[in-house]
């Protein structure tokens, strides 16, 4: 009886554990096919993205667009299919479809890494190649210069947004002075100084020496449109700048990220490069137009002491900011102090003449020995005319049985003055 129970129990048991290790078996057979259909659907369309991949290296866009589509329709999670895809899509002015093939790759941020559409040619993670792709879409979508009904270019920015941006454009270059600058020079507040129309054309100068800076201008065109507009911060010695350079500029910041998108655009062959030249010249000549068809009316100078000591400080702030030369603001500043009714030139004064008196006989009779006298010259008393101090010199020289002082005059050596500063970069063309 102990016997059949032990029999039983031992049956029991050993059907129980051939049972688990059927399921074991079975839940690992389950296992490694679920991994191997994984292994299978992620090579599916990788064919296709190759070929696309080609496509595109050889300029078929068009072509590369339709295998990615076909590679897609195998495997939607393809990222060289994705990535490919939106960059033909992009050159074939599809932006649409670009922008969801690139929010796609943003979604999955695998791990795979490309050198297309890369913007420095190295591998990169896909997913961060799609993030700097849309941004540049985003950007160049964005509408930054518009038309006026006349057909006067200008920027399309709100002027609080404008307003705020120049004011922080100057401050900032203020805060990055050059080496020629005084140390110790004392800047008012940007708003006490000068008003918003100033500010912003300010604001332009400083973004058109940033894009000469950067290469993004000629030499020429910097001074061409310097030129012609110079007048917006030399009112009193320069003609008049154009109409509409007192209204609201982006930061130059913003300006140089959208020229870099174009640059990049046409380094992936997004856009051609005359499309980037184009638009390029449009940015610029919204910037400051080189010709300009109306300009605005002339300042009328300061007459009182307190607008003039305003306008002299204005000058010393555009020298920090090397907008202006050295000799451009002594030219404004005699400008300033003529319309002022400041008259700098010493009054020159006449001696009265003597009272003649009568004459002796020895008196009367000419002298052989009588040196012919030296012509008189007039010595000029002014500041402007006489910037160099004279040196008097006295000499003893003996004729005959006298001893004679003669006076001359020498001219001391001036200190040396800081010459005008090079406001021109020494740029070149960048196309």
């Amino acid at each position: 009886m102990f016997s059949a129970c032990i029999n039983r129990f031992l049956i029991c048991s050993t059907a129980v554990a051939l049972i688990s290790g059927c399921a074991i078996l079975e839940k690992k057979d389950s296992d490694e096919e679920s991994s191997w259909i994984v292994r299978q659907f992620e090579k599916d369309g990788a064919k296709e993205a190759s070929r696309a991949t080609m496509a595109y290296s050889e300029g078929e866009f068009k072509k590369a667009l339709e295998l990615a589509s076909e590679s897609l329709r195998d495997n939607p999670r393809n990222q060289q299919a994705l990535l490919v895809g939106a960059l033909a899509a992009e050159n074939l002015g599809r932006i649409n479809r670009a922008r969801q093939y690139y929010e796609d790759l943003i979604i999955i941020d695998g791990n795979d890494t490309s050198i297309l559409g890369s913007a420095n040619g190295t591998p990169q993670k896909i997913s961060q190649i799609a993030k700097d792709r849309l941004r540049a879409i985003t950007i160049q979508q964005s509408e930054l210069v518009i038309e006026n009904k006349d057909g006067a270019k200008n920027f399309n920015i709100s002027k609080a947004a404008g307003d705020a941006q120049s004011k922080a454009t100057i401050t900032n270059a203020l805060k990055r002075k050059p080496a020629s600058a005084p140390k110790k020079a004392f800047t008012p507040p940007i708003d006490d100084l000068f008003t918003q129309e100033e500010q912003n054309i300010i604001s332009r100068f400083l973004v058109m020496k940033e894009l000469a800076e950067k290469d993004f201008m000629t030499k020429e065109e910097f001074l061409s449109r310097r030129n012609a507009n110079i007048g917006g911060l030399l009112p009193l010695t320069k003609q008049p700048p154009a109409t509409g350079i007192d209204t609201p500029v982006p930061s130059p910041e913003l300006i140089v990220e959208r020229i870099n998108v174009l640059k990049e655009g046409v380094e992936s062959r997004a856009i051609t490069p005359r499309e980037f030249a184009a638009e390029r010249e449009v940015i610029i000549e919204a910037l400051l137009p080189p010709n300009p068809r109306t300009r605005m009316k002339p300042k009328a100078p300061s007459k009182d002491i307190l607008g003039a000591a305003k306008d002299l400080r204005k000058l010393e702030v555009l020298y920090q900011l090397n907008l202006i030369t050295s000799g451009e603001k002594e030219a404004e500043k005699k400008a300033v102090e003529k319309y002022l009714g400041i008259n700098r030139e010493a009054p020159k004064v006449q001696a009265a003449p003597a009272p003649q008196k009568a004459l002796t006989a020895e008196q009367a009779a000419p002298k052989e020995t009588a040196a012919p006298q030296a012509p008189v010259v007039e010595v000029k008393t002014t500041v402007e005319e006489m910037p160099i101090p004279l040196k008097p010199e006295v000499n003893t020289v003996t004729k005959g049985d006298q001893a004679v002082a003669v006076i001359t005059t020498t001219e001391e050596v001036a200190p040396a003055t800081p010459g005008p500063q090079n406001i021109v970069p020494d740029v070149s063309s960048p196309f």
